[in-house]
């Protein structure tokens, strides 16, 4: 079988990572043939990556204003027959009609689509008609599946909706069974360095706990948008000498295994955070903001859920409450960790979403039909 990723944008992130995972384990683990489609002037690091899993052609029509583009869907549909694609996983809505459109033009080919974001699908005429196009919608948790199918008109245009949430290539052979032996506890965030994903409100709570003994390890590329902002903190935060920030790193293992605390400061509604289960997987304790997905995945059991740090105040007294507690009760971290491990262990496990993407392939290949 071989399956075609389009890759909707130029640069690295979670959608980007999703694929990575999934195309890498596909191939390596059941030999599937995988395409990767680039838009032009994507980041040639990136491209360098995928490249070791598949083919990877650029796409010259990716930009949203060839989205309704009949010579954009011709053109796609070209590249997909060059390559023998039985299927097509596209994870951006930009692309919702050239995809419906090549498809039309290639009654062989079946479209997968997955829905990243928490938000409500369009639901004018032209876009039904693309969303009947689709084999199957897959929606990473129940809040996106609510959200995004909120109009019944948008319901009944899929044919299919499956709710997998996400899942990340992590395998510990046995439970955290002790905190790490730093003298000073060590909080952990990687990500985006980025205004939504809440980072700099969080250091500012942090500045008002200046006599509780804690470190800040920060992992993650900056967005230049904010990169004259952090800077300055790093600079002249009053905390600025227990912030240790190292990058963006491909290995988190080590880092994970000298922390104690993991964090997930978003202030945007998250699907299914791959940080956190990140976190889960290592065992760590969790404090995240409660706005998206993330209630579906941690209970209280496994760490703390608080308001978004959006500057009412209430979320920054729950989150300043939180680490406190945690930064004083270590048996309840270890505690909360491997509640959590033993969840991402029991339902979260990377094989069984694999199998279950495996299984929709297959299924849309052996159905052999076509949504008009």
């Amino acid at each position: 079988m071989t399956v075609a990723y389009y890759i909707a944008s130029p640069h690295w992130g979670g959608g980007e990572q999703y694929v990575y995972d999934l195309a890498r384990h596909m191939h390596s683990r059941l030999g599937y043939t995988c395409v990767f489609l680039f838009p032009a002037h994507s980041d040639e690091t990136m491209v360098a990556r995928f490249s070791t899993i598949g083919a990877c052609p650029f796409f010259p029509f990716s930009h949203k204003l060839f989205r309704f583009s009949p010579l954009a869907a011709f053109c796609l549909n070209r590249l997909l027959r060059k390559y023998k694609v039985d299927i097509l996983h596209i994870n951006s809505r930009q692309s919702y009609f050239i995809a419906a459109l090549a498809k039309r033009m290639s009654r062989d080919l079946r479209v997968v689509v997955t829905q990243h974001l928490v938000r409500k699908a369009s639901a004018g005429w032209l876009w039904q008609w693309a969303y009947r196009q689709m084999d199957v919608l897959i929606c990473p948790s129940r809040l996106v599946a609510r959200t995004y199918l909120a109009s019944p008109k948008v319901q009944t245009a899929f044919a299919s909706v499956q709710i997998i949430p996400n899942s990340v290539p992590i395998t510990v052979s046995s439970l955290r069974n002790d905190l790490p032996t730093n003298e000073i506890p060590t909080i952990f965030y990687h990500g985006r360095i980025c205004r939504e994903k809440g980072i700099i409100p969080f250091i500012h709570v942090l500045e008002t706990l200046k006599k509780t003994p804690f470190r800040l390890l920060v992992a993650g590329s900056v967005e230049a948008r904010i990169q004259e902002t952090w800077n300055h903190i790093l600079a002249n935060s009053p905390i600025r000498e227990r912030i240790e920030y190292v990058g963006f790193c491909n290995d988190i293992a080590p880092l994970m295994q000298q922390s104690h605390i993991g964090i997930i400061p978003s202030l945007v509604p998250e699907t299914t955070p791959l940080a956190l289960l990140e976190n889960m997987a290592y065992g760590l304790a969790t404090i995240s903001s409660n706005n998206g997905s993330q209630p579906e995945f941690m209970s209280v059991s496994e760490g703390f859920l608080c308001s978004p740090l959006t500057g009412s105040g209430k979320g920054e007294q729950e989150w300043r409450e939180a680490l406190q507690f945690l930064l004083s009760n270590p048996e309840y971290c270890l505690q909360m960790g491997q509640n959590a491990q033993k969840r991402f262990q029991n339902e979260l496990r990377y094989d069984q979403f694999m199998d279950k993407i495996q299984q929709i392939y297959i299924a849309c290949i052996s159905r052999g039909q076509h949504y008009a």
